[in-house]
C-alpha cells in the first residue's frame, strides 16, 4: 500500500481504474477519482453484473469489485494520470469471491495444486503471438461477407518487403522485419506495468507475425499478463494507426498464433518437475502432470481453444499440434520438453495446443487441474516419443485433437469432472460456457462461406 501511495503522490495520479475479465475473456473496466481509493479498498465498487454476459441475472445483478493493488501500474494510455489495477469480483454483503470470477477460479485451482503437490508456486510463461496489420476490414450481412488485411510486409510493390521472403520468416531481420520497433516499445510498456520480458522477435508468418515472450510468473500473474499485454498491444497499435489480432489463424497458408503455456511447479524456487536420477530428467510428479494433460487434452480444447478459428490453426504443416503425445524438442507434440533447459532445477513443460482466443484465467486453471488429476491418479505418459510426424501419425493417429469447436465442446461436456473438483469450476459456469460457445460454432456453421461461392456457385 505504501508503494501505491508513493506512485499516486509522485505522479499526481487523478484516477483509479479497475480492470477485470468477463467470462468470455474480454477486458472490462470502471474508473473513479483517486480520492475514492480507500473506500474502494474497504467497501469495494458496486457494479451491475447482469450487464456482463454469464454473470448474474438482473434480479440479483449487484456485485462488488475489490481492487487488487498488488497488480497496480500506471496506465500508459490514459490521458489523465491514472493508476490501474486488476480487481476481484465479490458477492455483496458476504464479501466472498464470486464463484464465476475468472481470477478467483484460477486462484482456487492454484491453491488446490499447492495443497496436493507440496509446491509453493505454480509458474507459467505464456507466449504472446499475434499479427500486426496496418488495417483490417471485415463485415458480414445476410448477402455479403468479406475480410481484408493490409500490412507493411504484404506490399508487393515494395521491393524490400516480406512478400519477397521465401519460406518461414522466423527471426527475419530488417528490412524484411517491419515490426521490431513496435515490439521493443511494447516490451518497454510491459516491463513498466510490472511484466518482465524475456525477448521479442519476428515469428514465422511473413505478414507481420510477431512474438513477445515474458518471463515465468506465478499463475495468476501470468493470466493478468495476458490481459494486460493484449490491452497494451491493441492500444499501442491504435496509437500508431495500426491494429493487432490474436486470432489463431487470420491468414490462410501462413503460420497461426498460439499461446504456448510453459509450466512448472516450484518449491523454494526449484522446479519439482526435474529429477537428475531419471533417464528423462523428469520427476514422477512431472510424469503424472503430463499424463493428466494428455488424458484430458480433447476436453481441454474446449477451454484453451474456444473459437471456430482455433481449429484452422491446429492443422498439419505449421508446427501446430494435431496429435496427443509428448516429446523432447519436438514442436509438433502437444507437450514439448524444451531442449535448452539448463538442468533439473529449471525443468518445465510446454503445452503447445492453447491459443489466446479465450479466457486465460479459465484456460490456465483447466490445464493445472488436468495435470493435478494425472498426478493424483498416477497416470504414466510413458517415455517421450522420438521420431518424425509420419511416425507419430502411425502411433498416435487415434489420439487426434478435435477438428472443430463443436467436437471440443462435446469432449468438454463429456469429460469435465476434473474441473468441478472442490468447486473450482461450478456447474453454472460450465453450462454457460458450453451454451455460449456452441452458439458461436453454430453461427459460423449456418452461414455460407465465401470460398463456397468459388466452389459451388456454378454447380
Amino acid at each position: 500500500m505504501e508503494q501505491v501511495q508513493k506512485l499516486v503522490r509522485d505522479h499526481d495520479v487523478r484516477f483509479l481504474d479497475l480492470k477485470y475479465p468477463d467470462i468470455v475473456g474480454r477486458l472490462r473496466h470502471v474508473t473513479l477519482p483517486i480520492d475514492g481509493m480507500e473506500k474502494a479498498m474497504s467497501d469495494g465498487v458496486g457494479f451491475d453484473s447482469s450487464s456482463v454476459a454469464g454473470f448474474r441475472s438482473v434480479e440479483e445483478g449487484d456485485m462488488v469489485l475489490k481492487p487488487d493493488l498488488a497488480t497496480a501500474f500506471l496506465d500508459p494510455f490514459a490521458a489523465r494520470p491514472t493508476l490501474a489495477c486488476f480487481a476481484n469480483i465479490l458477492s455483496p454483503g458476504a464479501a466472498e469471491p464470486y464463484e464465476r470470477d475468472p481470477r478467483s477460479i484460477l486462484a482456487r485451482a492454484v491453491e488446490l495444486v499447492r495443497q496436493k503437490t507440496g509446491a509453493d508456486t505454480a509458474r507459467i510463461l505464456p507466449e504472446f503471438e499475434f499479427y500486426l496489420f496496418n488495417s483490417a476490414e471485415f463485415y458480414t450481412t445476410d448477402t455479403a461477407a468479406l475480410y481484408r488485411v493490409e500490412t507493411d510486409e504484404l506490399r508487393f510493390d515494395d521491393q524490400t518487403g516480406m512478400s519477397l521472403h521465401k519460406g518461414p520468416a522466423y527471426h527475419a531481420a530488417p528490412p524484411f522485419d517491419r515490426s521490431a520497433d513496435f515490439r521493443s516499445e511494447l516490451a518497454e510498456l510491459m516491463v513498466g506495468c510490472g511484466f518482465p520480458v524475456k525477448y521479442h522477435h519476428h515469428e514465422g508468418g511473413r505478414y507481420s507475425q510477431v512474438e513477445v515472450e515474458p518471463q515465468f510468473l506465478p499463475a495468476l500473474r501470468a493470466a493478468d499478463a495476458v490481459m494486460a499485454t493484449k490491452y497494451l498491444a491493441r492500444n499501442l497499435a491504435v496509437q500508431k494507426g495500426k491494429t493487432v489480432t490474436f486470432m489463431p489463424k487470420p491468414i490462410h497458408g501462413e503460420p497461426g498464433c498460439g499461446m504456448h503455456l510453459h509450466l512448472r511447479l516450484d518449491k523454494d524456487g526449484v522446479s519439482l518437475f526435474g529429477d537428475e536420477r531419471s533417464k528423462t530428467g523428469l520427476s514422477k510428479l512431472a510424469g503424472g502432470f503430463i499424463g493428466g494433460i494428455l488424458e484430458h487434452a480433447p476436453s481441454l480444447c474446449g477451454m484453451t481453444n474456444p473459437s471456430t478459428n482455433s481449429y484452422r490453426r491446429l492443422t498439419p504443416g505449421f508446427e501446430a499440434p494435431t496429435l496427443v503425445f509428448f516429446s523432447f524438442a519436438n514442436r509438433t507434440a502437444a507437450i514439448r520438453i524444451p531442449g535448452y533447459i539448463s538442468g533439473p532445477r529449471e525443468m518445465a513443460i510446454e503445452y503447445r495446443i492453447p491459443d489466446a482466443a479465450g479466457n486465460p484465467y479459465l484456460a490456465m486453471a483447466a490445464v493445472l487441474l488436468a495435470g493435478l488429476d494425472g498426478v493424483e491418479r498416477g497416470l504414466d505418459p510413458g517415455l517421450p516419443f522420438q521420431g518424425g510426424l509420419k511416425d507419430a501419425q502411425k502411433r498416435f493417429g487415434r489420439r487426434a485433437l478435435p477438428r472443430i469447436l463443436s467436437e471440443a465442446l462435446a469432449a468438454l461436456k463429456k469429460d469435465s469432472d476434473y474441473l468441478r473438483r472442490d468447486g473450482v469450476f461450478s456447474d453454472g459456469l460450465l453450462g454457460f460456457w458450453h451454451e455460449y460457445k456452441l452458439a458461436e460454432a453454430e453461427a459460423v456453421l449456418l452461414r455460407p462461406h465465401p470460398w463456397e461461392y468459388s466452389l459451388y456457385y456454378g454447380c
